[in-house]
């Protein structure tokens, strides 16, 4: 069983040193044509989002010139609440807080819920655990391994016998998952939610990347059930590139957000008005032409990664089955100072994916374990538009190919 507790994360540690890394690291490079380390959609303008959901340029003045500036709703405008609850079957607006992004939702969720033991896959994006780290909770790592092809899955088995020894008293399940693009099995989903069920402890389920989960249906299927403690945070930010909006929700039992809304009280208080009224036109019907559009480049970009892994010479890896992130490993890189010159040829030609050590793939793995379970390589977002992901391919296999020339790899 591999559990971390708090102490391995004091303030000024190593893994505290390279969480901010990541941020300062995005934050250099987020206006970069070919910028392969973000993970979301490549940014929209206001007039590209709101005439992508079927609102006039007149319409949207109009509208836009008279929203009052006074504080929105502490829970949400009400119609806002109703589309996002329309989403998850079962619920209504008394089941959906609406927030500053999942950030704030988690943020609050965390605070609610006090676990002291969270079993969640890991590697994951950082706020899953160092939010409850901070707040004195241990972590139960349900592994995501890759294998030697750079092909990610998990062991359902494993997964089970650890919840079953650790016991924990809360479960998180992102998926898609970030940063590996697996979706989990629908099966593997419904053991764990009957396992919670079982043994009455709380479920979150970070769906961030519902809108792009999977070529078949406009919406990957949610965890969120009318009864029990399951929790749902999402948002439609990352996937129609809109991430300035900070528009996210949780969507769970009433009883248990009126406590997380008095918290938000003390937080953020409301979410600004002009997001609310964009994120209601985005909300009030999902199947618009704007996400059909980036959902297109999505699926394009998808097939293109595929079709260049497959034959090149030193990248390897798998597009994400969903959301906009996977991993890529770098084929001769046996330790991270391989994987830093390949990062460093790459800057040079203008193109920035993000090093998995930044998120802290690989910690506590073993040394013969596949590489990127090892942390030996790259996430890479394809929220860009399909010609800059073709050039920033071509660039990056030329960075690799540098590195190998130079003795590096």
């Amino acid at each position: 069983m591999t559990t971390r507790t708090a102490s391995e994360h004091r303030p000024g540690g190593e893994s505290k040193v390279r969480t901010f890394f990541m941020e300062d690291y995005l934050e250099s490079i987020r206006l970069e044509r070919r910028n392969l380390g973000e993970s979301g959609a490549r940014s929209l303008t206001v007039a590209e989002l709101l005439q992508g959901v079927g609102l006039t340029r007149d319409e949207i003045a109009a509208d836009l010139l008279e929203i009052s500036l006074r504080n929105s709703p502490n829970w949400g405008r009400d119609d806002l609440r109703d589309a996002i609850a329309a989403i998850h079957p079962g619920a209504t607006r008394d089941n959906v807080l609406v927030t500053t992004g999942t950030s704030e939702a988690l943020l609050l969720l965390f605070r609610h819920l006090r676990p002291r033991r969270l079993a969640l896959a890991m590697p994951a994006f950082q706020q899953l655990y160092e939010l409850p780290i901070t707040l004195g909770a241990e972590i139960v790592a349900l592994p995501v391994h890759w294998n030697d092809a750079g092909a990610p899955h998990v062991d359902r088995t494993e997964w089970l016998d650890l919840i079953r020894r650790a016991r924990p008293d809360c479960l998180l399940l992102n998926n898609p998952h970030n940063p590996s693009g697996l979706v989990f099995a629908p099966e593997l989903c419904e053991e764990l939610l009957a396992y919670a069920e079982t043994h009455h402890i709380p479920v979150i389920a970070d769906e961030h990347y519902r809108f792009h989960a999977g070529d078949r249906e406009l919406l990957g299927p949610t965890l969120y059930r009318p009864h029990g403690r399951v929790f749902v945070t999402g948002s439609f930010i990352k996937c129609l590139g809109c991430t300035g909006l900070r528009i996210g929700w949780c969507v769970g039992d009433r009883a248990e957000l009126a406590a997380m809304q008095n918290d938000k009280n003390y937080t953020t208080h409301t979410v600004s008005p002009l997001s609310e009224w964009i994120g209601y036109h985005v909300m009030r019907s999902i199947d618009t032409p704007i996400l059909a559009q980036l959902r297109a480049e999505w699926s394009e970009n998808r097939r293109m990664l595929d079709r260049f892994l497959a034959s090149s010479r030193r990248l390897f890896g798998r597009a994400p089955a969903g959301g906009f992130v996977t991993c890529v490993g770098v084929r001769g890189a046996s330790d991270r100072r391989a994987i830093a010159a390949v990062a460093q040829q790459m800057a040079e030609r203008h193109v920035f994916l993000l090093s998995l050590d930044t998120m802290e793939v690989g910690v506590g793995v073993r040394r013969d374990a596949p590489a990127l379970e090892q942390g030996l390589g790259f996430r890479l977002g394809l929220g860009v538009v399909p010609g800059d992901l073709r050039e920033a391919l071509a660039l990056a296999e030329a960075a690799a190919e540098a590195a190998h020339a130079r003795g590096e790899l």
